[in-house]
């Protein structure tokens, strides 16, 4: 029986403007002032509106899995407890909910406050604007790339969107000019940041769109199936490298070559476990044998140690000086973890309040401390100085849930899993690098994470399951992967 399907193009639509989102999003100094960021989560909210709408108006039945609805209810507790820390009337109702000391402190000097559990409940509501809207554009992506050409269109726009920053960045640097949107470059004079004012943040967000690139490149090999067809595919590859793959080949050595510039060493470090994730579970998947991977992990060694050896001597360099940063009397950011830690042992069930880790560190800082720390590097540490350890562990149990549906995604598709293995290879990424230093906390780098991981999420459901719910919802099904 011929079914007719409802058009779709409210959601293709609202797939166009989420791509001009993201390619917006690094342009305003990484959307990371006030006026950016604001502006782009009433964007992000106006297009989670515009598909709820076009939702009740042509309902598209969504292929909801379990780890994606448990994502959502532990984003709401962890909503809902940031809520519960800005509201005086919650104040004492439970011995846990006790406010700050601060505000103890505030009246004592004659100020006529309303004691709450955040240090500074001004500015976490800001902060939970921004969460908001990574949310967003995470539902976005998994909501609007239940097709597989849509979740490719994305990758696809990501590398382009990554590559033209790259550009920009590198005829920056190789022209000698020190600019940034709207005002001078005063910081990281002499590394490639392109729009962004730290390094390390802009080699995040190149690592993001060079995992794309890779992915893209590679999916040829991930869709073989024994020994003879993968070397079929790769020699396919190989010949295609010169023709149709040619640019992605060409994006992924300007991505490469843009974040080796940038000298940032969690950068490398990071983009590094990225690529060898991807690599990883690539041959995991693809099942060669050991002279093909061996010759796979030889080839890929050789290209990365060139590309190192070419433009990133500099940041080879700045690894060699870790071990002299590791003096915990020197005010470092290794002494910072060590504030932190007793931050959390003070308040390790309710925290200080999201958003106020500045003011944390305000209170606790000391002699040693010569720099202020608005971001502590460590982004968890940070997330339990500020929400407490309950609350930080849910708002990270949903990363983990769906990269784990991701990594499932990988070995139980029969075709398209490249989307879920580049989420799996981002989601290594950018969780090494926010261990020392805080870009997931960057809206440019959180929105292009985000989109990847829900395009990821949406393509890591095997082709069976989709067939079963297209069935069940009375519409025509997709042919078999």
């Amino acid at each position: 029986m011929h079914v007719t399907r409802e058009p779709r193009w409210p959601q293709s639509f609202l797939f166009g403007l989420l791509i001009l989102l993201l390619a917006w999003a690094p342009l305003p100094l990484a959307s990371n002032r006030p006026w950016s960021w604001a502006l782009l989560s009433l964007v992000v909210g106006l297009l989670v509106l515009g598909w709820a709408s076009a939702n009740l108006a042509l309902p598209e039945r969504l292929r909801v899995p379990l780890p994606v609805g448990l994502v959502s209810l532990c984003g709401l507790l962890v909503l809902a407890w940031i809520w519960i820390q800005v509201r005086p009337d919650l104040v004492g109702i439970h011995p846990l909910l006790e406010a700050h000391p601060v505000w103890t402190t505030a009246r004592e000097a004659g100020l006529t406050v309303e004691p709450v559990i955040a240090v500074d409940p001004w500015n976490a509501r800001d902060a939970v604007m921004r969460l908001l809207a990574y949310f967003g554009v995470f539902w976005l992506g998994f909501s609007l790339c239940q097709q597989a050409r849509r979740a490719r269109r994305l990758f696809l726009a990501i590398v382009v969107i990554g590559t033209i920053y790259a550009v920009y960045g590198l005829v920056l640097h190789f022209g000698g000019l020190e600019w940034l949107p709207g005002e001078a470059k005063t910081w990281y004079v002499g590394d490639v940041t392109a729009t962004f004012v730290n390094r390390n943040h802009f080699a995040t967000f190149a690592n993001l769109a060079l995992l794309a690139a890779l992915g893209l490149l590679l999916e040829t090999v991930l869709a073989a199936r024994g020994v003879a067809d993968l070397r079929r595919r790769a020699a396919e590859l190989l010949s295609r490298l010169v023709g149709r793959r040619s640019p992605l080949l060409v994006a992924s050595f300007v991505l490469a070559t843009a974040m080796l510039l940038t000298h940032s060493r969690g950068g490398l470090l990071s983009g590094l476990a990225g690529v060898t994730t991807l690599v990883l579970l690539l041959l995991a998947a693809t099942r060669p044998g050991w002279r093909t991977v061996l010759g796979s992990v030889t080839l890929a060694v050789s290209l990365g140690a060139g590309l190192v050896a070419w433009s990133g001597a500099t940041t080879l360099e700045r690894l060699d000086a870790i071990a002299g940063e590791t003096d915990l009397q020197s005010g470092t950011r290794f002494a910072a973890y060590a504030l932190a830690l007793r931050a959390v042992a003070d308040r390790p069930w309710t925290g200080h309040g999201y958003g106020g880790f500045e003011q944390v560190f305000h209170a606790y800082r000391d002699e040693r401390f010569r720099a202020v720390f608005d971001r502590l590097h460590n982004t968890p540490l940070e997330h339990a100085v500020e929400l407490g350890i309950p609350a930080t562990v849910l708002l990270y149990l949903g990363p983990l849930l769906i990269t784990g549906l991701c990594l499932r995604g990988v070995f139980v598709r029969k075709r398209d899993q490249v989307y879920p293995l580049v989420a799996t290879a981002a989601t290594v990424c950018v969780a090494l690098h926010a261990l020392v230093d805080f870009s997931l906390q960057i809206p440019a780098v959180a929105v292009t994470y985000a989109a990847l991981l829900g395009a990821g999420a949406a393509q890591s459901i095997p082709s069976r399951s989709r067939e079963s719910v297209l069935v069940g919802s009375g519409e025509a099904a997709p042919a078999p992967a």
